[in-house]
């Protein structure tokens, strides 16, 4: 089975993951090693202080994806971007200044902050969808807002957006529970891996079920 990770930072220079092509590809034999057969690279983008530019996410995705067969490793690379929340956002994504996950234009990796809750979120939410896309939201489990009441994140889910928590979040020696108990509830469509480096912030073992789909939709 192919198993999708729909938010890592494997592509070299592009932000504060992968620093070169060597690095990119170890952590793209760690991914294999765990099973994992498509990874979507998602460098930040924040408004006005890391925007990356599309075309060289796209580029530096096709550069990786050819040294990875000229290396024989089985790993599929996409371009995508981990996006912060801004109230500008859904302007940008459809100027195509962000890229959604696989730049297949359905769903986007958004980040909010880790400490408090913007007012705008939800019209940003609003927004995106009406555009068409589905919001996944990123490592939820981080967020202040989500950890003193799980319900925000419900409301979110219950209007038809995806969350994603780390995979590193649910080893009980890393994490403190929460990230589990929003799985036993029901809200976690799937685990990533987030990984930024072969060491400290590695690939892992995921899991994600509808990323099957969009797999399915980019080939």
């Amino acid at each position: 089975m192919s198993v999708v990770d729909i938010h890592c930072h494997i592509l070299p220079g592009l932000d504060d993951g992968s620093p070169d092509m060597t690095t990119s590809i170890a952590m793209a034999r760690l991914a294999i090693s765990v099973g994992i057969s498509t990874a979507i690279g998602t460098p930040h983008w924040i408004e006005d202080e890391h925007e990356t530019d599309p075309a060289q996410v796209r580029q530096m995705s096709a550069d990786l994806q050819a040294e990875l067969d000229r290396e024989d490793i089985p790993l599929s690379v996409l371009p995508g971007n981990e996006a912060f929340v801004c109230p500008s956002l859904p302007d940008r994504v459809k100027k195509g200044d962000v890229l959604t996950l696989a730049d297949k234009g359905t769903h986007l990796l958004l980040e909010l902050p880790y400490e408090d809750l913007p007012n705008y979120v939800d019209d940003v939410i609003f927004r995106l969808q009406l555009q068409g896309l589905i919001p996944v939201l990123a490592h939820v489990e981080r967020y202040a807002f989500v950890r003193s009441d799980w319900h925000v994140l419900d409301r979110w889910v219950q209007h038809g957006c995806l969350a994603q928590v780390n995979a590193s979040s649910l080893d009980r020696t890393m994490g403190d529970g929460l990230a589990q108990d929003l799985v036993d509830r029901g809200l976690i469509a799937c685990t990533a891996t987030d990984a930024h480096d072969t060491a400290h912030r590695a690939p892992r073992s995921i899991w994600n079920e509808w990323g099957m789909c969009l797999l399915r939709e980019v080939t």
